[in-house]
């Protein structure tokens, strides 16, 4: 069924995972983030390779958009598990006011 924002609900076939962030602060008063999982999605995953020259090297990195309903209490400091691997959100966009559905860009988080 294709909905009035023109996507294919259908399209939304692989599951992500949420994660909220939570920041406590260390004994020397440093920050912590402790990521736990809120809740699993389904999403349109569009995956793009980005080619750049860093140091004399050519570098690859991965950016991803999610096409995803709208969570009320997402914020950009939480991350996003898509296969497994840690994504951070650069960027929340909502398709228009009443659709209900958003998209998130996502960048890989090293480590």
């Amino acid at each position: 069924m294709i909905g009035r924002e023109g996507i294919d609900f259908g399209a939304l076939d692989t599951l992500v995972t949420l994660q909220s962030c939570t920041i406590t602060h260390g004994a020397q008063g440093q920050k912590k983030f402790t990521y736990t999982d809120f809740r699993k999605v389904f999403a349109k995953v569009d995956r793009q390779v980005d080619e750049m020259v860093s140091n004399a090297n050519l570098e690859a990195g991965q950016n991803i958009q999610l096409t995803i309903h709208k969570v009320p209490a997402l914020t950009s400091r939480w991350r996003v598990l898509v296969d497994g691997k840690p994504y951070g959100i650069t960027a929340i966009d909502t398709i228009d006011r009443f659709a209900p559905l958003c998209i998130l860009s996502l960048t890989a988080i090293d480590g």
